[in-house]
Parts: C-alpha cells; structure tokens; sequence
C-alpha cells in the first residue's frame, strides 16, 4: 500500500463515494472477521469498515479489497457505523461492549461472534436505551487465524446462534438473522445459559478433549518418541483443534466454565464406563458400548 493512500494507521480510508444501505464496522480483521467481510462484499450495498489492532492488517485488508476502509482507531471505525460487529475473543468483546455505548450513534445495532453467550449479553443489556444489541454464535472455524486464513465461504452452510438481549427488538433481531443468512449461514434463535450449555459439549469439550490427547501422548513420548512416528489419521483429525488459538479458547474456557466443567464430568463417566469394560474384558458389553456409540455418530452426524 502507498504511503499516499493513507495519512496515518489510525485514519479511516477509502471514503465512499455514493450513499450506501448500511454502513457496518467489524471490529477486529481475524479469520471470522475478515471472512464476515469477504462474505457480504457484492452481496450487499452496504460499506464496509474494518478495525485492526495492527496498521499491517489494514493495509493487508484494504489491498485485498476485503473492506471499504480500515482503520486502527476503535472510537473512529464505530462511530459513523449503523451496525456493528465484534470479532475478537470473548473477554475482549466484553470489555469493548463497556466503552461502547458512547461511541456509537443512536439507533446503531451491534452484535458479535463471541463462542460463549452469557456474559457477552450481560454486558449488552447493560448498553444505553438508544442502541441495540443481539448476541450471535457462528457455528465455524478453522484452527488457523488471521486475516491470511479468511475465507468468503467459511459461513456457508453453517449453523448461526442468535441470542435476543435487553437491547434486542423486531427490527434488530431481523437485520443480524439477515447478515448472517446472507453469508450463507443457517440460524438458529438459543437463550444464552442454553447455548452455553450446548456448545459446552458440541465446541468447548472436543477442544478440552483434544487438549488432554495431545498432552498425554506427549508425556508418553517422554518414555518411548517412537509414539509419535506410528500416530495417524485418527489421531491427526482427534487432535486438530488442539492447535487452536490459545488466547481465543482460553476467553472461552474462563467465560464458560461451569458448563465445561459438566460437561468434562459426564465424559469422564462414559470414559469410566468404557474403561470398566475393558478391565472386565466384557466382550458382549464392549461391542454393545461401540455398536452404540458408532450408530450415533452415524445418525447424528449428517448435517456436520
């Protein structure tokens, strides 16, 4: 990018020529976010801001054509925006929702892509009568980050969570369910205890599980490194999330506690269950324990 294309990192760049139907601000140009942008861009006639933390990610996105405009100023990417959406980890989103009442105008809409709920719309219902606020959960993502991994598809086909908030009317609910539609996802409306609750076992537990794989194995390979030499597919894709970013899934993992936490406990006792099995040598036992499991995977999973 030209130094004359912009004056500095904090200003607001490519101004729109022509009046537009909406003008939305992502904040934060990640993997979800930037692939938010790449998903509305020609699909809708709104204009398209960017907040990055890093003045190397606006000119990264405005190179690529990913928004309208970028800028590393949070106060100055949300102010002239009518909706706008928080893309950064949890506890991040939480503390952006407690300054940003008085940066945005009235009327403004303003959701997230938070992957826990509960104290995400606390925090909305606690923003000034003028604006609103919807929570929202996309079901998707990849254990690579970053705007160099974002990709205009990444929604399609995916479940979206919507999660209704103190701030939440008609006409708000309407237009978040409407962006996320238009990036190709499918919605679906939770309270955010239950979608808390839910994801504790559909997202966060297969990450704690994974965690806990990785680690073992490491530590056995400690007594014998050939462990690693003989590990194979089934491995691989059990233990991919484990790689995930540590910062995003640490927010998640503090934000959603007491689910995870419940959730961890009833596999621990399918686990106890399993092992009690094996140490019985049950073979009739076993084998109804797998053909179970094995059939729901079949029938549950379809939609994955």
């Amino acid at each position: 990018m030209k130094e004359s294309d912009i004056e500095q990192a904090n200003t607001v760049v490519s101004p729109a020529s022509t009046p537009h139907a909406h003008s939305l601000c992502i904040v934060g140009l990640g993997l979800m976010g930037a692939s938010l942008a790449m998903a509305l861009r020609g699909r809708v006639d709104w204009r398209i801001t960017g907040v990055a933390r890093r003045a190397e990610t606006v000119d990264a996105a405005l190179e690529r054509h990913i928004v309208d405009a970028a800028t590393t100023d949070f106060a100055a990417g949300v102010a002239q925006a009518d909706i706008i959406v928080l893309a950064a980890p949890v506890r991040t989103i939480i503390q952006q929702l407690h300054t940003l009442g008085n940066a945005v105008q009235p009327g403004a809409v303003i959701t997230d892509l938070g992957s826990t709920k509960t104290e995400i719309v606390a925090a909305m219902d606690q923003l000034p009568g003028n604006v609103f606020a919807v929570g929202s959960h996309p079901m998707c993502g990849k254990e690579v980050t970053g705007l160099e991994a974002a990709d205009g598809d990444l929604y399609r086909g995916k479940r979206w969570i919507l999660t209704r908030t103190a701030r939440t009317d008609a006409g708000s609910f309407e237009l978040i369910r409407s962006m996320a539609q238009t990036a190709g996802a499918v919605t679906i409306e939770l309270d955010p205890a239950r979608h808390d609750m839910l994801v504790a076992f559909a997202s966060h537990l297969p990450y704690s599980l994974s965690l806990a794989l990785v680690t073992a194995t490491e530590q056995a390979s400690m007594n014998d490194p050939a462990v690693w030499q003989v590990t194979a597919s089934g491995f691989r894709d059990t233990s991919r999330v484990a790689a995930s970013d540590v910062t995003m899934m640490l927010d998640i993992l503090l934000t959603n506690g007491d689910a995870v936490t419940n959730a961890i406990r009833d596999f621990q006792f399918s686990l106890d269950q399993l092992t009690a099995l094996l140490e019985r040598r049950d073979e009739a036992g076993l084998r109804a324990y797998l053909a179970a499991a094995a059939q729901t995977r079949k029938t549950r999973g379809t939609h994955w």
